[in-house]
């Protein structure tokens, strides 16, 4: 998509990128590329003079996350207002010096891809690559060899998308700046993994026996009564079709990565406190490592998940709550229009403001 945003969206400088990854909260890496092919990869947090015995070309430096900490970052996301919020994972920033590039990879999700400074080509193949091809022995997914289907060069403003599964290869022309939004596609055998967990978590102490009408031709065998007791037991549990289930999925999906759990705040909300707020035409804001999404529950519930939680309600709290998972920031006037039980409503705001989920926005 060419000149999809404006070039003045992207104001980090690469030296306030470096400054980020020197910082312990940022996960950063550097990925070199040495004149006889070989890769390198370091991990951060970095201390400045790393950086000052840099080769000239062939070096990339990321920092993932970045969104979650700098606000002008957080906001480029409302241009992709057209993809579930609860896909959307993080905005990674990269500075590539001339020629630098992560080498030739595939993804297992879908990304879009930002040009924010300089020039850099992308290199497609539409090849099938599996494990088997990738360089060994390297902490990082590098391909060792890649044919070249399409090339892209992006310019400042220039957006690309890549579907999962698609290898690129990008290639700094110059010193240039990449903004990568990137989703989640939890796989199947991590969706089956954490459902498994929550249904062993609710099983209980009853165990396979022996059926009352037992009756054997053969002391060896599994009878079609042992099958139906050990069914019998299972069928207890939820299936994929229950509450339970719904309730799980949006729970895991909102789970957020360990290093971005939310604190309460130092003092407790009340009532009267949120009502002085909301009376100043102040306004709450989401804090910046909340997940959010919320779903309905047949035709007279609605939940809403955040931070691997759901907090069900009535469904006359629908607006409210979708108003809530959708809106990153509101105040008085956007909750005047809701027709929602207002007690309900005034605990549900201070259980996430109590919670870190909400906190107050601040005066510019």
């Amino acid at each position: 998509m060419r000149s999809a945003m404006s070039a003045k969206a992207f104001s980090l400088t690469p030296d306030e990128l470096a400054g980020l990854a020197c910082e312990a909260e940022f996960e950063s890496r550097l990925i070199i590329e040495h004149p006889d092919s070989a890769w390198e990869v370091r991990h951060g947090p970095f201390a400045g003079d790393d950086f000052a015995t840099l080769p000239e070309s062939h070096w990339t430096l990321l920092v993932q996350d970045v969104d979650k900490y700098l606000p002008d970052v957080a906001r480029l996301m409302e241009g992709f207002d057209f993809v579930p919020t609860w896909r959307i994972d993080d905005i990674m920033i990269s500075y590539a010096s001339d020629q630098g590039g992560v080498g030739p990879h595939t993804d297992a999700y879908d990304v879009f891809l930002m040009q924010a400074a300089g020039r850099r080509r992308w290199r497609l193949s539409f090849s099938k690559y599996t494990d088997d091809d990738l360089i060994p022995g390297l902490d990082q997914r590098i391909l060792s060899h890649f044919r070249i289907d399409e090339e892209w060069v992006l310019e400042p403003g220039d957006v690309l998308y890549l579907p999962p599964g698609i290898a690129h290869w990008g290639i700094a022309e110059g010193e240039c700046m990449t903004y990568s939004l990137g989703f989640r596609a939890p796989s199947q055998q991590d969706l089956a993994a954490d459902w498994f967990q929550h249904l062993v978590s609710l099983a209980d102490a009853r165990r396979l026996i022996d059926p009352a009408d037992l009756q054997l031709d053969s002391l060896a065998e599994l009878s079609e009564g042992a099958h139906e007791e050990a069914s019998k037991l299972l069928d207890t549990l939820p299936s994929t079709r229950s509450t339970d289930y719904r309730l799980w999925l949006g729970e895991y999906l909102t789970e957020p990565k360990p290093q971005f759990h939310i604190l309460p705040p130092d003092e407790a909300w009340s009532a009267p406190d949120l009502d002085g707020w909301l009376a100043q035409g102040r306004d709450l804001s989401r804090h910046p490592f909340a997940r959010m999404t919320w779903s309905r529950l047949g035709n007279e519930e609605v939940v809403l998940f955040s931070q691997g939680e759901s907090r069900r309600f009535h469904g006359e709290m629908t607006d409210a709550v979708r108003l809530i998972a959708e809106r990153r920031q509101f105040g008085a006037r956007e909750l005047g229009r809701l027709d929602a039980p207002l007690e309900t409503l005034r605990d549900l705001l201070l259980e996430l403001l109590n919670a870190g989920i909400l906190e107050p926005q601040q005066e510019d």
